[in-house]
C-alpha cells in the first residue's frame, strides 16, 4: 500500500469513528430523554431504558455508518483541500481516481460491516428493544407482543396461516391450512372461518370448515375432493399457545426468516411484496457507504474553490439526507406495487451513482 493511501485511510479512520460516535450520541441522548419519562411513570426505572438503548445501538449504527463515512471523507479531504495537499499529490501524479481507490475499498469493507450488522445483530437486538420499550418501559401488555393480525406456522409437514388471533378466548377468525406428504406433495387444504381452541380439552373446533383434498396423478396434482361442514372438530396437532409468535416485521428480519417467509407466501398465493422489497434493501443498502464516499469526494475537492469547507460540507449532507429520502419514497412505491422490488430497492442507487461519477469527471475537467 502506498504512503497517501496509509496517510488517507489513517485521517478517514478517526474522522470516521468520530462522526459515528457524534451521531450515535446525539441519537440516543435524544432518544433517552424520550423514554425516560415514560420508565419513571411506570416505575420501571432507569435501568431498562438503558438496556433497552444498548440494544438499539445496532440498528443505529447499521443506518449511521453510511453518513459517517461521508462526514469522514468530507472533513477529511476537505482539510487536505484547504491545506493544499491534494494539489501536492495531484503534482506527484495522483490524479483523483488513485486518490478516490483507497477510500472506496474502505467503502466496500464497511458495506460488509453494515450488512453483518443489519442481518445478523439488528433483527435479534431489535426484538429485544421492541420488549423492552413495550412491555416494560411503557407497561404494555405481553399480548401487544405478538403478531395477532396475521402469522405464519410451520409445524412438520403442516403450514397454517392464521388472521385475528384473540388470546383472551383462545379463538381465530379464519385459518388456513395446508398439509403435505411426506414427498412434499400437497395432500390437503382446509379453509376455516371460525376457529376456537378448548385448552381443558385440547381440542379445535372450526364453524365453519370448507376441505379439498388433492391427488397426484400423471404428474398433475388436481382435486380428488371437497366437502363444506359446520361446527365440526378438528384433528390439529398444535395448541393455541403455539401460535403466539412475537411478532416480527420485515426489518426484524434475517434474510433466510425473510425467504422462507416469501417462499411459504408463494405457494398458497399470498402477497409478499413488502418482504421483497425488504430482501432487496437488505443486499443493496451496505452499498451506500462506497456511494457516499464517491459522493462527497468532488464536492470537498471544489471546496477550496467555492466557499470553503462549510459549502462543501453542507451540499455533501444535503446530498446524503437526500439520497435517503429518495431511497425511501422508492422504496414505498415498491412496497405499493408502483416499481417492482429490484427496481424500487437499486434505482436510487443508480441514480445517486451516475451523479457522483458525473461529478467525478467534472472535477477532472
Amino acid at each position: 500500500m502506498r504512503i497517501y493511501s496509509r496517510y488517507l485511510l489513517k485521517e478517514m479512520l478517526t474522522l470516521f469513528i468520530l462522526s459515528l460516535v457524534a451521531l450515535l450520541s446525539i441519537y440516543l441522548l435524544v432518544d433517552f430523554f424520550a423514554k425516560v419519562d415514560n420508565a419513571i411513570e411506570n416505575h420501571a426505572g432507569v435501568l431498562p431504558v438503558l438496556l433497552f438503548l444498548l440494544n438499539q445501538t445496532p440498528f443505529i449504527m447499521g443506518k449511521f455508518i453510511p453518513l459517517a463515512l461521508l462526514l469522514a471523507t468530507m472533513l477529511g479531504l476537505g482539510g487536505m483541500a484547504q491545506n493544499n495537499e491534494i494539489v501536492a499529490l495531484q503534482a506527484g501524479g495522483v490524479n483523483i481516481y488513485r486518490l478516490a481507490l483507497p477510500l472506496v475499498m474502505a467503502g466496500l469493507v464497511m458495506a460488509g460491516v453494515t450488512f453483518y450488522i443489519n442481518n445478523n445483530l439488528v433483527p435479534v437486538t431489535s426484538m429485544r428493544a421492541d420488549h423492552l420499550e413495550s412491555a416494560v418501559i411503557r407497561g404494555n401488555k405481553e399480548k401487544n407482543l405478538y403478531n395477532l393480525k396475521s402469522l405464519w406456522y410451520s409445524d412438520r409437514n403442516v403450514i397454517y396461516y392464521l388472521e385475528g388471533l384473540n388470546p383472551a378466548s383462545e379463538t381465530i377468525s379464519k385459518a388456513l391450512i395446508y398439509r403435505f406428504a411426506d414427498d412434499y406433495r400437497l395432500i390437503q387444504r382446509l379453509d376455516i372461518e371460525g376457529l376456537s381452541y378448548n385448552s381443558s380439552e385440547k381440542r379445535w373446533f372450526g364453524r365453519k370448515v370448507r376441505e379439498r383434498d388433492f391427488r397426484f396423478r400423471d404428474g398433475f396434482t388436481d382435486v380428488a375432493g371437497f366437502k363444506q361442514e359446520e361446527n365440526v372438530d378438528l384433528d390439529i396437532e398444535a395448541t393455541f399457545k403455539n401460535f403466539l409468535i412475537p411478532r416480527k416485521e420485515p426489518d426484524r428480519m434475517s434474510l433466510s426468516e425473510l425467504k422462507n417467509y416469501i417462499t411459504k407466501a408463494r405457494s398458497v398465493g399470498l402477497s409478499h411484496i413488502e418482504y421483497s422489497v425488504e430482501i432487496f434493501n437488505r443486499i443493496f443498502y451496505p452499498f451506500s457507504c462506497p456511494l457516499m464516499i464517491l459522493l462527497a469526494i468532488p464536492f470537498s475537492l471544489a471546496s477550496r474553490r467555492h466557499g470553503g469547507a462549510a459549502r462543501g460540507i453542507a451540499v455533501s449532507l444535503f446530498l446524503g439526507f437526500s439520497f435517503w429520502v429518495v431511497l425511501s419514497l422508492s422504496l414505498a412505491l415498491g412496497q405499493g406495487r408502483l416499481l417492482g422490488p429490484l427496481t424500487a430497492a437499486v434505482a436510487p442507487y443508480i441514480l445517486y451513482g451516475l451523479l457522483a461519477v458525473f461529478m467525478l469527471r467534472r472535477q477532472i475537467y
